[in-house]
């Protein structure tokens, strides 16, 4: 058997993409054309193979891109706690300059509760990093 490279294990493009240009060149993975011609049974065994391992693969992308949306999330999160936190200062200085004591105390009591929602976003930090999270 020959060593497996990362582009043996990519899916073929007829599966996905339908009525595709420049299909004549592709070359199937060595592994897909194997043929055992021992018995019927073992082509079986080796088709039943082929399908655990396509099923394989998109489970395992698919929670590759689930950790990657979780980890954008967090980050969406942390962000907005942030707008908030900005918004409602604002809203305080807004507030202070109109002489409306009620409304600033509210408004800095609201920038309060959404620093606290920010800073215990901080624990967010180390997994978005290690899931590599685009920042803008």
């Amino acid at each position: 058997y020959e060593e497996l490279k990362d582009k043996h294990l990519t899916v073929n493009k007829d599966i996905t993409e339908d009525n595709r240009t420049g299909q004549r060149r592709d070359m199937m993975p060595w592994f897909w054309l194997i043929k055992d011609g021992r018995n019927e049974n073992s082509s079986k065994w080796l088709q039943e193979f082929k399908i655990m391992w396509l099923c394989a693969k998109q489970r395992r992308d698919r929670w590759s891109e689930e950790v990657q949306q979780c980890a954008t999330d967090m980050l969406m999160t942390k962000n907005w706690f942030k707008h908030q936190e900005n918004l409602w200062k604002e809203r305080a200085k807004a507030a202070e300059t109109a002489q409306r004591p009620g409304h600033e105390c509210y408004a800095y009591k609201q920038t309060e509760m959404w620093h606290k929602f920010y800073k215990r976003c901080k624990t967010f930090d180390s997994y978005i990093q290690l899931y590599h999270v685009q920042t803008r």
